[in-house]
């Protein structure tokens, strides 16, 4: 992605985003949240539980730990605490008109991290905190963005956080990904412009292509560097080019391809793909994935699923049925059962006018329906945490409460899969960045609005 319009412009927002990132957390302090339940997703429950966060990372979650003298107490009784929500597939915080660079079909060169604004406010939102609210208030600590579905190649998505002090702080993992999509969108895109490819069997062919190109780009960098010094000194190095750059990494395996495919034609086309090419791959989407749940299975290939109630994950409010088969709620439950490892995530404004919603405050409830379409519980809260960090290749740091992994914690006021329920208290990296209403058990730090 690139920024649109005037120099002008591309510098002020750039300068506006510095600034509004730089508006950040104060001294890092210790903090014990007691008495809760405690969900730590990579293990059992934890009655009357107690977590400690300092210098932004977890140092002890357990029952009856001894919390440090000086450590600021926060009493969670009757509370639930959880890690942060990871949501696998979203476009928050990037303009809709640099969703898609449509001027080429295939453009792996572009960096959508190049495009985001946390607070989903756009270029303009002005100086502040870097907070993305609107996911605090559902509990989202941590979002992979990409590019849109409308070209075949949209370029390098990015994971990152939604509340951050700084741009480092900011970015978990980027370039994380290559956002690819064979569906119709990008033939509907270059059909209008009356130019190629008009076909699936046209998109593939580029596609193709492409990777094509950068083997042969791969090869001759590598037989430039692999050259005798004194040959070196003597020759040209090949002309660098910035996408066989990031294909070349795809191709050594350094980022996955994430393949928007929903019918059982594109799944099985995506995997044929990355055996031609060696590439890591995880599906987009994945309507018809339960039909080739054992596939999937036995090649350990990732998938993440659209939200139970609106699986059509596209800008469109009317799916195309040639794209998006007729959905079966038991999708989830299914995969889980074969083996398929997957994520349940918003997929935010690719869901047109619900976006908002789904971004929002009903990840975790929307992920709950399928627990009436037998997943699990467990499955559901490891669906939305743990499952989409290990996918996103960043569990190191985020997904399950443990020692060591940054402090990303979230306290909800009633059972975590009951609708009644609301995310209460939100920390990022050990910082209370948003709280609703009250504090939480009579403690008498400010709400983080």
């Amino acid at each position: 992605m690139r920024c649109m319009g005037t120099a002008l412009r591309c510098a002020a927002a750039l300068v506006g985003a510095l600034t509004h990132l730089a508006g950040g957390a104060g001294a890092q302090t210790t903090v014990a949240l007691r008495g809760g339940t405690i969900l730590p997703i990579s293990g059992p429950a934890i009655a009357n539980g107690t977590i400690v966060m300092r210098d932004g990372k977890i140092v002890a979650v357990g029952a009856g730990i001894a919390i440090p003298s000086g450590a600021t107490i926060i009493d969670v009784t009757g509370k639930f605490v959880m890690p942060g929500l990871v949501d696998a597939a979203t476009y928050y915080g990037i303009d809709a008109q640099d969703l898609n660079e449509t001027a080429e079909p295939i453009t792996p060169e572009l960096r959508v991290i190049n495009d985001y604004d946390p607070t989903g406010e756009g270029f303009a939102g002005g100086a502040g905190a870097g907070r993305a609210r609107e996911l605090l208030t559902g509990g989202v600590t941590t979002q992979h963005i990409g590019a849109g579905d409308a070209t075949i190649v949209g370029g390098q998505g990015a994971v990152v956080k939604t509340a951050a002090s700084s741009i480092a702080a900011l970015i978990v993992r980027e370039p994380a990904s290559l956002g690819v999509n064979i569906g119709i969108g990008p033939t509907k895109t270059f059909r209008a412009k009356q130019r190629s490819p008009v076909t699936h069997s046209g998109l593939i062919a580029l596609l193709r292509q492409a990777f094509v190109r950068a083997q042969e780009y791969d090869r001759s960098l590598k037989a430039f560097e692999t050259r005798p010094d004194a040959d070196r000194a003597k020759a040209s190095p090949p002309a660098r080019n910035l996408g066989n750059d990031a294909l070349a990494r795809v191709l050594h395996r350094e980022m996955p391809v994430r393949v928007q495919a929903n019918t059982v034609t594109d799944i099985r086309g995506a995997i044929a793909l990355s055996e031609e090419f060696g590439f890591e791959l995880i599906i987009d989407g994945g309507a018809q994935a339960y039909q080739v749940k054992e596939l999937l299975a036995s090649k350990k290939i990732p998938v993440i699923l659209g939200p139970v109630t609106h699986p059509y994950i596209s800008g469109e409010e009317i799916p195309d049925r040639r794209e998006y088969p007729a959905p079966d709620e038991r999708n989830a439950a299914r995969l889980a059962a074969a083996g398929v490892p997957f994520a349940i995530a918003s997929y935010s404004h690719g869901l047109g006018a619900i976006a908002s919603g789904v971004t929002g405050k009903w990840l975790l409830i929307d992920a709950a329906i399928a627990a009436g379409y037998g997943l699990s519980d467990d499955a559901v809260l490891r669906a939305v945490t743990l499952a989409p960090a290990q996918i996103l290749g960043v569990a190191d740091r985020v997904g399950s409460l443990e020692p060591g992994k940054d402090a990303d914690v979230i306290v909800i006021d009633g059972p975590v899969l009951s609708i009644k329920s609301w995310v209460e208290r939100v920390y990022v990296g050990g910082e209370l960045v948003y709280s609703r209403g009250p504090a939480v058990g009579g403690s008498k730090d400010a709400p983080a609005h």
